[in-house]
């Protein structure tokens, strides 16, 4: 099991770099090298959220709702994990539930980003 605590592998610019290259990968439909890639950020620093998005929205991304509902349900509460769970649970059918959670962070979501795709997402599916 991986140790939260421990001293990172890599630096903070080594792991955000990591990470693009996994969302390069995703949005090139290579899942696998994708997923791999994101566990990798994960275990190098597994106190940041980074790589664990990465692996929800690989699931998501390769049709595997029901996986990606349950990481993100996993994963510390957090914005990100809360909008990307608001979506996973659009795509499983899951308005209600859903469109609670988005309602939410685009209300309250410290970061802009988060606010905005929680909105965007709710506009989408009213659409």
């Amino acid at each position: 099991m991986l140790d939260p605590h421990a001293d990172p592998l890599l630096d903070a610019d080594d792991t955000r770099l990591l990470v693009e290259i996994g969302f390069l990968a995703l949005t090139a439909g290579r899942f696998g090298e994708a997923r791999d890639i994101f566990e990798g950020a994960l275990a190098a620093r597994p106190a940041e959220e980074a790589g664990a998005i990465g692996i929800g929205l690989v699931a998501l991304a390769a049709g595997e709702v029901g996986p990606a509902v349950r990481h993100f349900r996993a994963m510390p509460p957090s914005d990100a994990a809360s909008a990307y769970l608001g979506l996973a649970l659009l795509k499983a059918g899951e308005r209600d539930e859903a469109e609670r959670l988005l309602r939410d962070v685009a209300a309250r979501a410290r970061e802009p980003a988060f606010r905005i795709l929680a909105q965007a997402t709710l506009d989408d599916a009213q659409s």
